[in-house]
């Protein structure tokens, strides 16, 4: 009995420890993470701006003129977008690199470390690196005219603006979908592999009910870290193209930059955040859903 009073007194010595050390991460994050939150979503009833004296209550107004600008609906349907775009090839183009990569053996690692270091290579540098190839005089234009094709204005013709940031983007992220792929590949049990083999399935039919059901719970995560990554999408945009050419790359934080930034409104510009906050809110919520149903 005296030894397990000593356990128990143990126990809850322990427990309080582990209430003390976290306590201070939770400070930190109600002062750094939740206290802005909660501090944009009340500026967005107001008409606030750094610079003005009064700051009236106006209610539900910076969001009615949310929906009524052309430059935010246009913000809107570019950041959707972009996001579609970046997810679906993203996910996919990691997933097959990944499975790649992993049957090349022992020179798996090599590959990995490689796709890995644009991942953690400064995205401001990338961005001027990427913004000299897609230049008029650029590499990627000398390749085209080099195979007999016309060069393309890349980050000034409207159709092709877009796209081209999604390619800077999906490249800058792909060795690091690629590591969480490669470590839920290696996690799946070889047996899996080996009934699969007796039972005379081809390479596809393994794959498809063997290594995707296994990955499924990886998918899920890389899906939302994509479509949180992509809606914050801000950097590339201010470096390569500020939001033109005649606004095909403005996305929701590049107009919340410049809405609260350039012309001090702090209000609209908040009510454009509490919007991106709710939109990727609501897409985590349907991608976990989704997943919990199947």
């Amino acid at each position: 009995m005296p030894a397990l009073s000593i356990g128990g007194r143990a126990g809850r010595g322990e427990v309080r420890a582990a209430y003390v050390l976290l306590l201070p991460t939770l400070v930190f994050f109600l002062v750094f993470q939740y206290y802005p939150i909660l501090k944009s979503i009340a500026l967005s009833f107001f008409d606030y701006g750094l610079l003005r004296r009064h700051t009236p209550f106006i209610g539900l107004e910076n969001y009615v003129r949310q929906f009524q600008d052309p430059l935010f609906l246009s913000a809107l349907g570019n950041t959707l977008l972009f996001v579609a775009g970046c997810v679906v090839a993203g996910v996919v183009l990691a997933l097959v690199l990944a499975v790649m990569v992993e049957g090349t053996g022992r020179w798996a690692r090599f590959y990995r470390t490689l796709y890995f270091i644009p991942v953690v290579t400064s995205l401001m540098a990338t961005a001027m690196i990427w913004r000299w190839l897609y230049a008029s005089n650029g590499l990627i234009n000398y390749l085209l005219t080099f195979a007999g094709l016309p060069p393309q204005g890349w980050l000034l013709d409207e159709h092709l603006a877009l796209p081209a940031l999604m390619a800077l983007t999906v490249w800058k992220n792909l060795g690091f979908d690629m590591v969480l792929f490669a470590a839920a590949l290696q996690s799946i049990p070889a047996e899996y592999y080996e009934v699969s083999r007796l039972e005379g399935a081809t390479p596809w039919q393994t794959f498809r009910l063997v290594t995707l059901p296994s990955l499924r719970p990886i998918v899920v995560l890389v899906s939302i870290t994509a479509v949180i990554r992509s809606f914050q999408v801000f950097t590339i945009v201010l470096a390569m193209t500020q939001g033109g050419p005649v606004n095909a790359t403005r996305t929701i934080v590049y107009h919340i930059y410049e809405q609260g930034i350039q012309y001090d409104e702090m209000g609209y510009a908040s009510a454009a955040a509490v919007v991106l906050l709710v939109l990727i809110a609501g897409m985590t919520y349907v991608q976990m859903r989704l997943d919990r149903e199947r």
